[in-house]
């Protein structure tokens, strides 16, 4: 069994890492206790006075992400409620916000098809201890082991912040043996019943319009034109899944009067998997639900070599009658 000490962004966690698991050293007397979640026995609840957030380990994800007293952003699947990952399936999808450690291109590079996940990325629980600071943020840190060919250590720290319906997302893969596959940070945020989704394109893109169909047979639903970025409508959509070469990648979505805004900062460089995507969008037709997807550079980790990012998750209200345009003015992010 190796010992490997993370420091910076990750608490300075100490991992334990075996063949197929790992656990979390307790942090001491700021634990926050686990509770019950829609049937599963162990949650984490993260709260504060404008938001909520519960990360339930068995599933691997943030199952619940909402204003305070008000609903759920995240889909739930009310069939996989309380269940353990399916058994017969390397893909359960319970909805929620999510990580894959590769890119969806590169599957088949050792499994059978691009689809469903290879096993080495089924499904599974993950190691889980959650805390609060002395400031007021609650923390909860996520942990998996990754077999061959991805041999990692995949960490996720949702942080929620102390008084804003803010969750800053702290990712880190920390290699065990040398990966033999690229790796990216792929995280996938499954929005119930969105409305509108929006997104910034490149004016120079190498996909023409901004974006490239990748499933379907065209983008999800009508498209508006907000300069350099783009409103997408998604109630009459089909299924359909387009990617974006985003110059700053942040994708948001729009159900009634709240709006999901996702951010991404890479701190390192590279090319973007899927023909140069740094965002994607999944919708599952007529407004189901849709993926709101970024994606790191892919890179390479020899043994004991890591690398991370940071997502940053907020909830912003708004009048349901605000036009696409206007809104997207007001997602645009600020200028440093």
């Amino acid at each position: 069994m190796k010992a490997i000490r993370i420091v910076g962004g990750l608490m300075g966690i100490l991992l334990f890492v075996g063949c197929a698991t790992t656990q979390v050293v307790d942090l001491g007397p700021n634990g926050i206790a686990p509770m019950k979640y829609q049937g599963w026995k162990r949650a984490f609840r993260l709260e504060n006075d404008a938001a909520t957030v519960v990360v339930v380990p068995e599933t691997g994800r943030m199952m619940y992400l909402g204003l305070r007293d008000g609903p759920n952003v995240l889909r739930n699947d009310p069939g996989l409620l309380g269940k353990a990952p399916l058994k017969a399936s390397t893909w359960t999808n319970y909805g929620g916000d999510w990580l894959w450690p590769v890119a969806q291109s590169r599957w088949p590079g050792f499994s059978e098809a691009d689809w469903p996940p290879p096993e080495v990325l089924r499904d599974a629980a993950w190691d889980a201890h959650a805390w609060r600071e002395p400031d007021g943020r609650q923390s909860c840190l996520l942990v998996r082991y990754y077999g061959p060919p991805v041999n990692a250590v995949a960490m996720r720290q949702f942080t929620l912040d102390p008084g804003k319906p803010l969750v800053t997302v702290y990712q880190r893969m920390v290699a065990v043996k040398d990966a033999t596959v690229p790796l990216t940070l792929w995280s996938i945020t499954q929005i119930d019943c969105p409305e509108q989704v929006f997104f910034p394109v490149r004016a120079n893109s190498s996909f023409g319009k901004g974006y490239t169909v990748m499933m379907g047979d065209a983008p999800p639903g009508p498209m508006t034109d907000c300069d350099e970025v783009v409103a997408c409508d998604l109630i009459k959509a089909d299924l359909s899944k387009i990617g974006m070469d985003a110059p700053v990648p942040w994708i948001a979505a729009r159900k009634y009067d709240v709006v999901t805004v996702v951010r991404a900062a890479h701190p390192f460089s590279g090319e973007y998997p899927d023909g140069g995507c740094s965002l994607q969008l999944f919708a599952m037709g007529r407004g189901k639900y849709a993926e709101i997807e970024t994606l790191s550079p892919e890179f390479h980790l020899r043994a004991g070599e890591s690398l991370g990012n940071t997502l940053t998750v907020e909830l912003l209200t708004c009048h349901p009658g605000t036009s696409p345009c206007r809104l997207a003015d007001r997602l645009r992010p600020e200028e440093k």
